[in-house]
């Protein structure tokens, strides 16, 4: 059985929606969904307002405005909140003043003693028909992304365990956690968990999870600044360039000439569906080829083909009027995505950004051609600021030895003429010190083998086609644009391989709940289920790297996620912060080594 999250999305919606016979109050179809702040955008990414009025939702409204509800006692209502504080609290206080008949309370996460203890007193008029709790407590953005939200407060690693304790309870998984133990914070998280999962195993939680597979399945998690390459590169398939871009915020995208966000569902648009991880070229072939789908069924349903039809079959044709139109709408909105795409490829000048990114960190050129090229980069006025930082910071990666190279990049930035708007003090700072700060991986930046997927299933060939056609503008012939492969790659290679290969390269710590232990004992060579959870943001591109791992072995099941998605604008920012907050910290440093010195002096 694959992990798809999409299907677990649909388990649950049955579970949220379904109608209890049992119930007193059957003869009232209509229902409220009443939601907080957080499960709100668990539904509107999985499900459609079509779907709940299917369901007999005839309105949804906020348990943050519960003291502003209307009473409708002629209603009953469905209860679906993450059981925090305040979404408790006011709970509670709905239950003492009821707006509504009967409520069926649904919480993404689990409930403590206390809480229900709380709401079974408040219950006075006894409207609670049914208490469950189903594990949902991040959202779907594929079937095999995820992502979960962090409050910036001191609980934030207890929050982010509980989150992913509950997608392992969704998924029915109870796994071996492997960390990079390089990384404080995985360290604490991985703790964390442990112990959720230990404590939760006195009631039953996480026993016989795996009471269906022969391996224990693996949590992975890792730490973005052990790769802070891949946001960096600029990719070419649809949904990774539509974020990088454009930007996708719950899978949905503004554009400034369309009145409402776009939505972006995979589970909802099937065009989407089949061409999110094509290549630039790929995509415009496919959106061709669907625009002449459409014109051959609306030419074969024309006016003067339906004056030559029997009125059975004008009233079947007449029946595919609505989806024409929502044909129309879904090719429409694909055109003005792909169109805002290629008019940002244009203004940008990616095709040559890209390609001397690709040549950098790919080693594709001696250090002295690349050298000269990034400097013809700098000089040019059209490249934006952005990119000339990510070719200066790969070009460090590369080469970081040569610091007398990075003085003539920097000083090339002072010159407005040039470089408009001239960088922050953080960009610089960003530039002085990437390597010390961010580049701690182990994993070689030699990634020039674009056939290296095969390796993960013991060298394996695997035919992957990312190579442009003529209609993405390229003339090479060597897929100059994607030649870059993320590092994750080359970890889970590792990691599948790890009864051929002991070498650890990438220095995983384990730790093993006690249900685990107890079922498998010691043996953990064989790998078939793989959680990937990457602290600090993951990419759309580690996504399609997943979803083409997994189409290559059906044995190798995988899903990745992460607190954010990254782009490489915001990877950029969240750097420029992680620099900020050193440099405030270093002045205290600097001091207790000055006064050691004198101290020394001293002596």
């Amino acid at each position: 059985m694959t992990l798809n999250l999409s299907k677990v999305s649909e388990t649950y919606f049955n579970k949220l929606f379904e109608t209890k016979t049992s119930s007193q109050s059957t003869e009232i179809k209509a229902r409220v969904l009443l939601v907080d702040k957080h499960t709100t955008p668990i539904i509107s990414m999985s499900y459609t307002q079509s779907q709940l009025l299917q369901n007999d939702i005839v309105l949804v409204e906020m348990i943050e405005n519960q003291g502003s509800l209307n009473v409708m006692k002629h209603l009953n209502c469905v209860v679906y909140i993450k059981p925090t504080q305040d979404s408790i609290r006011n709970l509670i206080k709905e239950l003492k003043n009821p707006h509504f008949n009967k409520y069926e309370l649904f919480t993404n996460n689990t409930l403590n003693k206390n809480q229900l203890e709380g709401l079974a007193e408040a219950d006075e008029f006894e409207a609670i028909s049914q208490v469950l709790e189903i594990f949902q407590d991040y959202l779907i953005v594929n079937n095999n992304l995820f992502t979960i939200n962090i409050s910036n407060s001191q609980n934030s690693i207890i929050e982010e365990s509980n989150s992913l304790a509950s997608l392992l309870l969704s998924l029915k998984k109870c796994p071996i956690i492997k960390y990079e133990s390089n990384s404080i914070e995985l360290k604490k998280l991985s703790s964390e968990i442990l112990y959720n999962i230990n404590s939760n195993s006195n009631n039953n939680l996480f026993e016989d999870l795996n009471k269906n597979s022969d391996v224990p399945p693996i949590l992975l998690l890792l730490d973005r600044k052990n790769d802070p390459i891949t946001p960096l590169i600029l990719p070419w398939t649809y949904q990774s360039m539509i974020h990088e871009l454009i930007g996708i915020n719950k899978n949905m995208v503004e554009l400034a000439e369309s009145k409402e966000p776009i939505i972006l569902s995979e589970s909802q648009d099937p065009f989407f569906k089949q061409s999110m991880y094509l290549n630039y070229g790929d995509l415009t072939d496919k959106f061709q080829e669907y625009v002449e789908e459409y014109k051959k069924q609306t030419k074969q349903s024309s006016i003067e083909n339906l004056k030559t039809q029997n009125l059975s079959e004008l009233k079947k044709v007449l029946t595919k009027f609505p989806e024409f139109k929502k044909l129309l709408n879904n090719i429409l909105k694909h055109l003005n995505l792909i169109s805002e795409l290629d008019s940002q490829i244009s203004h940008q000048s990616l095709w040559e950004v890209s390609e001397l990114q690709q040549t950098i960190i790919c080693n594709l050129e001696s250090q002295q051609v690349i050298r000269t090229r990034v400097l013809e980069i700098l000089d040019k006025s059209t490249i934006s600021t952005e990119n000339k930082i990510k070719l200066v910071l790969l070009y460090s990666v590369k080469f970081n030895q040569n610091e007398n190279d990075l003085a003539v990049f920097l000083n090339k930035f002072h010159d407005p003429a040039i470089t408009n708007p001239v960088p922050t003090v953080s960009q610089i700072s960003l530039m002085k010190n990437f390597n010390k700060q961010f580049n701690k991986s182990p994993i070689s930046t030699n990634n020039n083998n674009s056939n290296n997927i095969g390796k993960i299933f013991n060298n394996k060939k695997i035919s992957i086609n990312l190579l442009f056609n003529n209609s993405a503008n390229n003339n090479t012939t060597n897929n100059i644009y994607m030649q870059y492969i993320p590092k994750l790659n080359e970890l889970l290679n590792e990691l599948i391989n790890q009864s051929q290969n002991h070498s650890n390269q990438f220095h995983l710590s384990t730790l093993i709940p006690d249900t685990v232990t107890k079922q498998y004992g010691n043996s953990g060579d064989s790998v078939q289920d793989i959680i990937i959870y990457i602290k600090g943001g993951v990419t759309y591109e580690e996504s399609r790297l997943i979803h083409d791992l997994s189409l290559a072995n059906n044995k190798i099941n995988l899903i990745i996620g992460s607190d954010s998605i990254l782009n490489s604008e915001r990877w950029l920012n969240k750097m420029y912060d992680n620099i900020n907050e050193t440099h405030t910290n270093q002045p205290n440093t600097v001091d207790h080594g000055s006064r050691t010195k004198q101290l020394r002096d001293i002596l």
